[in-house]
């Protein structure tokens, strides 16, 4: 029986003594009075503990070894933490256990629009808060970190900010807790930018969809506008049918344009750039909207700088973005007004070369602010109604419209024709006072690189 009894000897095997044990003899290739070296014998008397029957054993149990207090922290320490705290662009907002505010960095400051000092001692919950008034720093302190997470905070203008919080321990030098410390790091820019990608994303997508429909639409409409010419023939100039046929190639002919524009955003041109002046391109456009702007009484007037600097451009794409801009200002001033045009040499930041969102490699290209670079800047500014702003971040989107006779593909081919020019489009507007489009062409010749290093 295993274990045997307590204080039972345990059985020998192989001893001197008993050579063969409970197991019976054992044979052994050495004689009796053999003089190899023989093991020396164990003390047989000596007894084992063992367990009595029925119990089981029982383990030593293991106790953690509690680890070392941290040092306290030296001088240098202090000064990278308060350097961090100063200087970091991370937010922190520390409070007590009773949710009061014991600090708040520059950071956490310039987002919420609070200073330090008119916040000291103040509750959280009514500084850091979210939209439905709750607080994101309860009363009490944080025992262990918590994950990240992504909340709303309403800053002082009243502006709702999308940020990404972590509650920490605030814990004392002898490592008890004072409370809580909030960490947080505004993420509109973030949002920003994964929505211009997705912009990209159905950009691509409608692109390959308006090839597909402008090439299966165009076929049949030649055959419509020949059928209608034919029928008009055959009818004769006197028959009162005829007005008929002349309506149906007019909708053919307004169709026709439609799907040249389908194919000229599904497919943007190459421009064919030559460094030349961008003034006979100007000049052509306003005379070719005089008489329009003439017959709505409005004004047009121009500003150029004394020196104007030949830059690389293609004049007929350039010449259809001005007409496009200076038609929907003509369009927003249907009841008299004013439109300044201004051209003039300029330096800003340069628009890396992203994507446009209807290239394969350009779908998850990000668009960056590079250095600084010589431009061009025409401005186009009209004292009409303005914009609003649930409207002006849609402008540039193909198919959006407020009109009932647009397609909706006039700005987005323009931002297409600048993009291929190296340049960046834009615009400024206010509600009541106009809008001003803002077109930024570069000097030097910038579309080459893009096509051969696609981002």
């Amino acid at each position: 029986m295993w274990p045997p009894p307590f204080g039972q000897t345990i059985a020998r095997f192989g001893s001197r003594d008993d050579p063969g044990g409970p197991l019976g003899s054992r044979k052994t290739s050495a004689p009796q009075d053999s003089k190899l070296p023989r093991r020396p014998a164990r003390d047989s008397g000596r007894k084992t503990r063992g367990f009595p029957p029925g119990k089981p054993r029982v383990r030593p149990r293991a106790f953690p070894i509690p680890s070392p207090e941290p040092p306290p922290p030296t001088d240098r320490s202090l000064d990278v933490a308060w350097s961090f705290l100063r200087h970091s662009p991370i937010g922190v907002l520390a409070a007590d256990r009773e949710g009061r505010i014991v600090y708040l960095n520059p950071a956490a400051s310039k987002l919420l629009g609070y200073e330090p000092e008119e916040v000291e001692g103040e509750a959280s919950a009514r500084i850091f808060r979210a939209p439905r008034g709750e607080g994101h720093v309860p009363p009490g302190a944080c025992a262990v970190p918590e994950e990240a997470r992504e909340v709303e905070v309403v800053a002082r203008s009243g502006d709702i900010l999308p940020i990404g919080l972590r509650l920490l321990p605030l814990e004392g030098r002898d490592g008890s807790l004072l409370g809580a410390v909030a960490v947080f790091q505004d993420l509109r820019e973030q949002k920003a930018r994964e929505e211009q990608w997705r912009r990209r994303d159905r950009l691509a997508s409608l692109g390959a969809l308006a090839a597909g429909v402008a090439h299966e639409i165009r076929n049949p409409l030649a055959g419509i506008g020949t059928s209608a010419q034919i029928l008009k023939r055959r009818i004769g100039g006197g028959d009162p049918r005829g007005q008929f046929a002349d309506l149906i190639l007019e909708e053919v002919s307004r169709l026709d344009r439609i799907v040249e524009s389908l194919l000229q955003f599904a497919r943007p041109t190459t421009p064919r750039l030559a460094r030349q002046s961008i003034l006979p391109a100007i000049e052509k456009a306003l005379l070719l909207v005089h008489e329009l702007a003439v017959r709505q009484n409005v004004l047009l007037r121009v500003e150029r700088a004394d020196s104007i600097p030949d830059l690389y451009l293609d004049p007929d794409q350039i010449l259809q973005v001005l007409l496009n801009v200076l038609m929907n200002a003509l369009q927003a001033l249907s009841r008299g007004g004013e439109i300044l045009l201004t051209v003039g040499p300029a330096r800003k930041p340069s628009a890396e070369r992203g994507g446009l969102g209807r290239r394969a490699t350009d779908r998850l290209a990000e668009r960056r602010k590079g250095p600084p670079v010589d431009v061009l800047e025409v401005r186009i500014r009209d004292n009409g109604p303005g914009i609003p702003a649930a409207v002006k971040g849609r402008v540039f989107d193909p198919f959006f419209t407020t009109r009932t006779q647009g397609t909706g593909l006039g700005l987005s081919i323009c931002q297409s024709i600048v993009r291929e020019h190296g340049g960046s489009i834009s615009i400024e507007s206010v509600v009541g006072q106009g809008t001003t489009v803002i077109l930024d062409l570069p000097l030097e010749k910038r579309h080459g690189d893009r096509r051969h290093n696609a981002r």
